[in-house]
């Protein structure tokens, strides 16, 4: 058997023109807990082409589980009505909450994955830090999301925005798994080098495990598909930028001038190691 990740196009509709590459570690990878450097570079070259990424199976389901958990525990809080200082509508019966890195979402392998690291190290030239980490939860029967990119174009009167390397990625971690049912994130794959495809290309609309985890570029267009069952369909999202780069349609607006965009307790950051520290150096303690 060959003992190297394998990195497909596959598990997408049958009508889809484009599919998504998958990594799926290999066993060695399995034992060391890291993917090696053809595996990373394999990966690189997807996210660089294609803008986005799916990686099998690195987070531990049990870890999933909790989360979903405590956060279904607690999502009542938010699905109120209520005008919310930690909470901005992303869409109809869509909402982006902000979760406190307390138990179960401080394990670092939902914020600092080490299958998941290198990859964006390699994306984003050693440099980054961890810039928002929250829930995007689809309510039932919530429809389509309208097509957009993250956190728009830095350069919109250039022409530069397709040519320049990546300085911002989402990475979403199904706490329910993203499918047909449930909804997942469609994505128009190569729109962050050119924007035609937006419009001309079909999405592609994987589905992703618990477990799993899907990566985009912040320039890529996408949008969330109908939620068509009883259940909230929650997915950790978890924001890698440059250290120079802040993101400015979300946070730090008129619209929404007071929602933290990553948050701690106050005794967090300390007990963590210095590579850890790091990534979080923007977290604000509560």
């Amino acid at each position: 058997m060959n003992d190297k990740a394998i990195v497909s196009r596959g598990s997408m509709e049958p009508h889809c023109p484009q599919t998504i590459s998958r990594i799926v570690a290999s066993e060695s990878e399995r034992i060391v807990g890291a993917l090696d450097s053809e595996t990373i570079e394999r990966a690189s070259r997807c996210l660089r082409t294609d803008g986005a990424l799916i990686i099998e199976d690195i987070v531990d389901k049990a870890i999933i589980a909790e989360a979903r958990r405590a956060f279904c525990q607690s999502s009542s809080c938010h699905l109120d009505g209520a005008d919310r200082e930690d909470i901005l509508s992303v869409g109809d019966r869509r909402l982006l909450i902000t979760v406190n890195l307390e138990s179960p979402f401080d394990n670092p392998q939902l914020f600092a994955n080490p299958y998941l690291l290198p990859i964006l190290s390699a994306a984003l030239d050693d440099e980054f830090v961890v810039a928002a980490f929250g829930v995007v939860c689809s309510q039932p029967s919530a429809p389509a999301q309208r097509q957009h990119s993250d956190g728009g174009i830095l350069f919109p009167q250039s022409g530069l925005n397709a040519l320049l390397p990546a300085w911002a990625i989402t990475v979403g971690i199904p706490l329910l798994e993203m499918n047909e049912v449930h909804g997942t994130t469609a994505l128009w794959l190569g729109s962050h080098r050119d924007a035609s495809r937006a419009s001309k290309g079909t999405a592609v609309e994987p589905t992703v495990g618990e477990g799993s985890c899907m990566l985009w570029d912040f320039r890529l267009q996408h949008g969330g598909t109908p939620n068509r069952s009883a259940l909230l369909r929650t997915l950790l999202y978890v924001t890698y930028c440059r250290p120079w780069y802040f993101e400015h349609l979300n946070f730090n607006t008129k619209k929404n001038p007071k929602q933290k965009p990553l948050i701690v307790r106050s005794d967090f950051l300390s007990g963590l190691s210095k590579q850890h520290q790091r990534l979080l150096a923007r977290a604000q303690e509560v």
